[in-house]
């Protein structure tokens, strides 16, 4: 039986369809906690392949024309379902606004591919030899482990969550600690933060918002200029794992152990719509300019690439094995996928248990290269086993991504110039778990800076714990240029 490698990512686009026409043909929800049988995507066994082609390939080809009320009755009596479609109407005209705005002639995906191609940046000019520990900055703050961190656009802050709940702001160019939203006690109910683990923070790209999320199952929204609350969703169902802004929007993805990733409009304070699919906990999400995410399933080992218009999700099948060149042997099985980081529209990096990294094509079901035994293997009472990947992070539209574990480095990677594979071309020393990571070069002044969320014990468990002087904290690292005279 083949592999359902295009598949529907809602099985709500095979429903029957009302007479009256939807206010938004692509995402109608009916419901806030729509039941598994009437929307769960199809399993992997599955043959069928969606006919995309037959749904809107773009805004343009939508019908966006929302019904008007018979009644001022009806009106008034405006269900929760109908107000999801009136704000996300309202949330797809604005997108169509701004596009007509700084698109005058309109433009051609292809030709923002190749715009991007075009532009994209290759790294030689890096002095890799100058990072040394003396060139890492660190801070404590938390008193339990760092699991998550997150640098805004612009380079002026970069924040740090923590298993104690609570969320530190940092000054990225001082290194001082600006503001704390301090954790609560678990169980306290109505109150503003985390009340347990904080698992995920994201950034938007106009460094209005701060989002964060864990193991209490909600999401918060922070105000970054003025440090307060904005908004709480509750709607996943079990701890949020992973948060993504699309680049130059405020449109969020979060992904959850509940093996769902809603959609939410920020700027609305709203929800869209959920995404199902994954059989396992997701484990991480990546987004970057187009309407759509990637994510990784945990121990479903595959990684899904979420096209939000055309309600449908690629999948890619993980599982990679590290064979014994004498004996052909496997020696190491992939048992889930946990990190994730896209480098361009149609090239993501994947990381696990097996301490595989992996480079994918958004066209290829199967890796176009792995390399094994990144951070090298591990021998405790005569049991080899490979560091795991636990962050991989990307330079966007770069050849650069690095990778974490604990075997006391952290690994900077470039890619090749055909993007068929990838060699280490640096490393430095950091003590601990390196729960997480982001790279990003910020403006103004052109600084590539990398953050690093360290801890004592794994993000999502406790299954190890390192003593010998680890410290729970986070890193900053300021990428030196090579120094060019003038002939």
């Amino acid at each position: 039986m083949k592999d359902a490698f295009f598949t529907s990512s809602s099985a709500a686009a095979k429903r029957k369809r009302p007479n009256r026409k939807p206010a938004v043909q692509r995402r109608t929800p009916t419901h806030s906690t729509p039941k598994r049988q009437d929307t769960a995507a199809p399993s992997d066994d599955d043959d069928e392949i969606s006919d995309h082609e037959k749904g809107p390939s773009n805004i343009d080809d939508m019908d966006l024309e929302a019904s008007e009320p018979d009644s001022e009755e009806e009106e008034l009596e405006e269900t929760a379902a109908e107000k999801r479609v009136r704000l996300a109407k309202a949330y797809l005209d604005k997108i169509q606004d701004d596009l007509d705005e700084d698109f005058a002639g309109g433009f051609d995906a292809a030709d923002l591919d190749r715009d991007l191609l075009a532009e994209r940046l290759r790294h030689d000019d890096f002095d890799y030899s100058a990072l040394t520990e003396s060139s890492i900055q660190s801070k404590r703050g938390h008193q339990l482990p760092v699991t998550a961190v997150a640098l805004t656009d612009n380079g002026h802050f970069y924040y740090s969550g923590s298993k104690d709940g609570s969320i530190i702001k940092w000054d990225a160019k001082t290194m001082d600690k600006l503001h704390v939203f301090p954790g609560g006690r678990k169980g306290v109910k109505d109150y503003i933060g985390h009340t347990d683990h904080v698992y995920c923070l994201a950034t938007s790209t106009d460094n209005q918002y701060l989002a964060s999320g864990g193991k209490d199952k909600i999401i918060n929204i922070w105000s970054i200029k003025d440090n307060t609350h904005l908004a709480t969703f509750t709607q996943h169902r079990d701890a949020i794992s992973g948060l993504a802004f699309r680049k130059g929007t405020n449109q969020l993805y979060s992904a959850s152990h509940d093996r769902t990733i809603k959609v939410w409009n920020i700027d609305e304070r709203a929800y869209i719509e959920t995404l199902f699919g994954h059989q396992d906990l997701i484990t991480a999400i990546d987004t970057l300019s187009r309407e759509r995410c990637v994510s990784t399933g945990g121990r479903d080992k595959t990684t899904r690439m979420w096209k939000i218009v055309e309600e449908s999700q690629l999948v890619y099948r993980g599982g990679a094995s590290t064979k014994d060149s004498s004996h052909n042997k496997a020696l190491y099985l992939e048992g889930s996928l946990d990190s994730l980081a896209q480098i361009d529209e149609s090239t993501f990096i994947t990381g696990g248990d097996s301490g595989v990294i992996s480079l994918w094509d958004i066209n290829r079901k199967k890796p176009v290269f792995s390399s094994h035994q990144c951070h090298g293997v591990s021998t405790v009472e005569d049991i080899t086993t490979p560091y795991w990947i636990t962050a991989l992070a990307s330079l966007k539209h770069s050849d650069l991504f690095v990778s974490g574990s604990w075997d006391g480095f952290v690994r900077f990677w470039k890619v090749a110039a055909n993007n068929k594979s990838f060699a280490q071309v640096a490393q430095i020393p950091v003590n601990g778990v390196v729960n997480s990571l982001q790279i990003k070069t910020v403006t103004p002044g052109n600084r590539t800076l990398l953050v690093i969320g360290v801890g004592q014990e794994l993000r999502l468990g406790r299954w190890l714990r390192l003593k010998n002087g680890v410290k729970n904290g986070s890193k900053l690292v300021e990428l030196p240029l090579i120094k060019k005279t003038l002939d």
